[in-house]
């Protein structure tokens, strides 16, 4: 066989190796919505972890938490068409709320899924209402503190799973505080149905204004 016969089967076969190749499934903020929806806890984690991050939370310090998730699908038209209000309570299923919020999902543009985070201006009026027909449809954006849309989580598909993030070069914030941060986020689910979540803001002189968690990334399990 001729050195130009041979490259030329040589491209074909690489030509026929890439069309044939397993690809990626693209993502549908749908499919997050569906996949996301439920109860989650890192109890298994927070058992197994070192006693030394079995303390309070603390900006500076290393700490692991227990936590218990939920995540409603909601009608809330004011921030879109796919929502979920997130409820997680620490130490127990019923213990004190530690986080409540709107993640709302869509396709920009670019094809590309996104989620938008919401935080409430005062969230007890919510409180444990996740599964309460229409408690969230006439939410106002004025009862909300929506991060700007530069904000906003991109997904992609990893194998098995997906990842989204955000990096604090990208998204900056005024919290109610009043203080200017910038955010990193990274929520992930991988092919074992472990849901990975982490986020942190840090200041303008480069000091953390949270970590949650900061040692690693919490490590939820469907309940």
């Amino acid at each position: 066989m001729t050195h130009a016969r041979a490259g030329h089967v040589g491209l074909v076969l690489l030509v026929l190796m890439a069309l044939h190749a397993p690809k990626s499934a693209a993502l549908s903020p749908r499919e997050l919505v569906d996949q996301l929806a439920g109860t989650w806890t890192n109890a298994l984690q927070y058992r197994a972890a070192p006693d030394a991050l079995k303390v309070e939370p603390s900006v500076d310090g290393e700490w692991l938490d227990l936590q218990y998730a939920a995540f409603h699908r909601v009608d809330a038209p004011a921030v879109g068409d796919l929502v979920l209000y997130l409820e997680w309570r620490r130490g127990a299923p019923d213990g004190d709320i530690s986080r409540q919020r709107l993640w709302s999902f869509r396709t920009d543009a670019d094809g590309v899924v996104r989620m938008d985070f919401h935080a409430f201006v005062d969230g007890e009026p919510y409180a444990g209402r996740g599964d309460e027909p229409g408690a969230f449809a006439a939410i106002e954006r004025a009862a909300l503190r929506s991060y700007a849309p530069e904000c906003a989580l991109r997904f992609v598909p990893v194998a098995g799973g997906w990842v989204g993030r955000i990096g604090a070069d990208e998204c900056r914030i005024t919290a109610a505080s009043g203080r200017t941060m910038g955010i990193d986020a990274e929520v992930s689910l991988g092919p074992d149905g472990v849901l990975e979540y982490r986020e942190a803001g840090r200041l303008d002189d480069g000091r953390y204004a949270f970590r949650v968690p900061p040692t690693m990334p919490y490590r939820f399990v469907a309940e």
